[in-house]
């Protein structure tokens, strides 16, 4: 009996990663046929990130959504032994309206598939790394498009969403 339990137990173990759970933040990565932007494309919403920062971005799945740092400022940060600067915005999502009390985030619409408000947040302070002007430089600019990119975010109306202007590639998670 101990024995069954044992391999029932490895067995176990080494199913359960294999059985990854489903996230809203699982994605694909696509661009416009016109090749100005990258698109992230979840379950339910699609971001459209403009094709300049793609060799700029850092991005990191968290256990509350989808992180996008500037490269430049995250490794510099870390190289000095401080995590996370470099912080532009997360993708998050929420059952109800709580996320409307944080002091900085932009709204980006409600899933009726999902259930869910999508919204970006943003940092409360400035992650650019500040000893170096044109990292600087690359982080202000980038910041500044965050307003347009939660404006140009799509939520998904239905199961069938992609547009002509979207070409698919195999890049992302799922």
């Amino acid at each position: 009996m101990k024995r069954l339990i044992a391999l029932f137990v490895i067995l176990l173990i080494a199913v359960m990663p294999a059985m990854a759970e489903f996230t809203p933040y699982d994605y694909h990565i696509m661009y416009t046929a016109n090749g100005n932007y990258i698109v992230y494309d979840f379950p339910d919403v699609m971001l459209y990130i403009p094709i300049e920062w793609e060799d700029t971005i850092t991005v990191e799945q968290t256990d509350t959504g989808l992180a996008f740092f500037q490269t430049a400022s995250y490794d510099k940060f870390l190289a000095d032994g401080l995590p996370e600067g470099g912080f532009l915005f997360k993708l998050r999502s929420s059952e109800d309206e709580s996320f409307r009390e944080l002091p900085e985030y932009e709204y980006i619409g409600f899933s009726e598939n999902a259930g869910l408000h999508f919204y970006l947040s943003l940092p409360s302070d400035y992650q650019a790394y500040v000893y170096d002007d044109d990292i600087r430089a690359e982080y202000d600019s980038m910041n500044k498009q965050i307003c347009t990119i939660a404006e140009m975010a799509k939520i998904h109306r239905s199961m069938h969403y992609y547009t002509d202007d979207i070409v698919e590639t195999d890049a992302g998670m799922s």
